[in-house]
């Protein structure tokens, strides 16, 4: 049974894929702040900061609907204009919904970043990337709200006014979120090299810090489509792919900037998941900054970084455990007197 009278099968489709990547997103959202709320028992900016993209990834996936039910997917010459008018006004509050998200979501995983890295050097290349992220986050919020002048033009070409170019907007955005991508994804790797971890640790945790390299792939997947659009001269019609991925790719960077802070939570709930990480006393590591690697099952081993980090605050490489230590990744210990982050 159809949504509307207008609305068709690809429309409908777009819905469903839209609905389980939002429901994903939210669901991980909820054991994330479940996570930072109940658990580790501190809320952070960035959990607050990601409450909100999800507020505007549920107002993309309501506008979304609105478009299909109005008949996107389908050629506009069966439309009526009313009804070609109704989709268009939802097309066009889409947008700046869309960007909202996508750089409240990204914002919270620098401020993620704020957390975990504790030198200077660190701190100062973080606020830089948060300006670079605020800066063009909002021009892109601006300028999709005010793409046309006056704002009506977008859904009716027969007022006077003046447009700006959808291809070249969308993509110089596109070509920016690729490039915040790449940063935010760089941004830690020098810091998490020169953790003198066993590899396989080292490997683990460079690879939460990497996740964002999804949010990469959706965007650069989501260029076809606006060209496609930016392209179009039936929009009601060839929009559907363009709006698919846009919900992909907010989403997908929710679920990056949420899922590491699932991890306690679902080892605490289901320690079977996790059956070949050691117990607790297995290994007693005490995390020191500048101190010489010593490994041992016997007593405490210190692991060396050159470099300042919050690790032993940041709830996704390591886990409170009620023994007053942390959890690495893999579920060895670190001892819990201090390091050059600050005091657990």
């Amino acid at each position: 049974m159809g949504m509307s009278e207008w609305s068709t099968s690809r429309g409908e489709g777009a819905v469903a894929a839209s609905a389980v990547f939002t429901s994903l997103a939210t669901i991980l959202t909820g054991i994330r702040v479940y996570t930072r709320a109940c658990i580790v028992k501190k809320m952070g900016v960035d959990d607050w900061i990601i409450l909100v993209s999800v507020a505007f990834s549920w107002g993309f996936f309501g506008l979304f609907i609105g478009e299909v039910d109005y008949g996107m997917g389908e050629h506009g010459s069966k439309l009526p204009p009313h009804i070609i008018t109704m989709q268009m006004k939802c097309f066009w509050a889409t947008v700046p919904i869309y960007q909202t998200s996508l750089i409240t979501a990204k914002a919270s995983i620098l401020f993620q970043y704020l957390r975990v890295f504790t030198t200077r050097g660190m701190r100062i290349a973080c606020y830089c990337l948060i300006g670079f992220l605020t800066t063009y986050g909002t021009w892109t919020i601006v300028s999709a709200w005010l793409n046309c002048v006056p704002v009506a033009k977008f859904w009716d070409n027969s007022i006077e006014g003046y447009c700006l170019s959808k291809a070249g907007l969308w993509f110089s955005n596109s070509g920016i979120h690729i490039l915040t991508d790449i940063m935010i994804i760089i941004y830690p790797m020098p810091a998490l090299k020169k953790l003198k971890l066993p590899t396989r640790q080292k490997i683990a945790v460079m690879a939460l810090f990497s996740l964002g390299g999804f949010v990469l792939v959706t965007t650069i997947l989501r260029l076809h489509s606006l060209l496609i659009i930016s392209e179009s001269k039936d929009p009601t019609h060839d929009n559907v792919g363009a709006a698919t991925w846009s919900a992909i790719e907010c989403n997908v960077a929710i679920i990056c900037a949420s899922l590491p802070g699932t991890r306690a939570f679902i080892a605490k709930t289901f320690p079977r998941l996790f059956p070949s990480y050691p117990t607790y006393n297995q290994y007693n590591y005490n995390y020191r900054s500048g101190s010489k690697n010593n490994f041992s099952r016997s007593g405490p081993a210190n692991i060396e970084t050159s470099v300042g980090t919050g690790l032993h605050e940041a709830e996704y490489p390591l886990e409170n455990t009620r023994f007053g230590h942390k959890t690495l990744v893999n579920g060895s210990k670190v001892g819990a007197r201090g390091s050059e982050g600050g005091g657990v």
